[in-house]
């Protein structure tokens, strides 16, 4: 960058001419996803949101595409003040834990070469899922004995 250049206006050219490459080298279908779920996510003020998908969403919803929404997430968030250095972070695969599958993250170039810290991420967030799934039975067992929920057919998971 030069002086003069607001790092503003770099950070929002930087994530357009990203966003092009990506619409001229994805399928459409996996386009209109990936901008869907980003536009869900900033609509939520950015964090965590919760996705229903149905069968065909599900199968457009790569680890690709789940990759290349990190990095726009981080783009996006590069055009924060002070948060400039987000747009070189990279997409970090944490792997698997016991209650959460294919983890993936965006990170600091650092933090990707450290092991040990990607490992601690995992955990964490194989913690969270663990809790969440507690969390979801409790209460669906919950609304099951209130009758708010129907019980489960013989054949299913409870």
């Amino acid at each position: 960058m030069t002086d003069g250049e607001d790092p503003g206006d770099l950070a929002r050219m930087r994530l357009a001419v990203y966003l092009e490459a990506l619409r001229a080298r994805m399928p459409r279908a996996q386009y209109d996803l990936l901008t869907e779920v980003l536009r869900m996510w900033a609509e939520a003020g950015g964090g965590t949101i919760r996705l229903r998908m149905d069968d065909e969403e599900r199968e457009l919803f790569t680890q690709e595409v789940q990759h290349e929404l990190l990095v726009v997430m981080g783009l996006i968030g590069a055009q924060v003040p002070g948060h400039e250095d987000r747009a070189d972070h990279v997409v970090a695969r944490l792997g698997d834990g016991e209650h959460a599958k294919g983890v993936m993250s965006l990170v600091p170039p650092d933090v990707a070469r450290d092991s040990a810290k990607l490992r601690a991420m995992r955990d964490k967030v194989d913690a969270v899922q663990k809790q969440r799934s507690q969390d979801l039975a409790e209460t669906e067992g919950i609304a099951r004995a209130s009758g708010m929920l129907p019980e489960p057919a013989e054949d299913e998971d409870p």
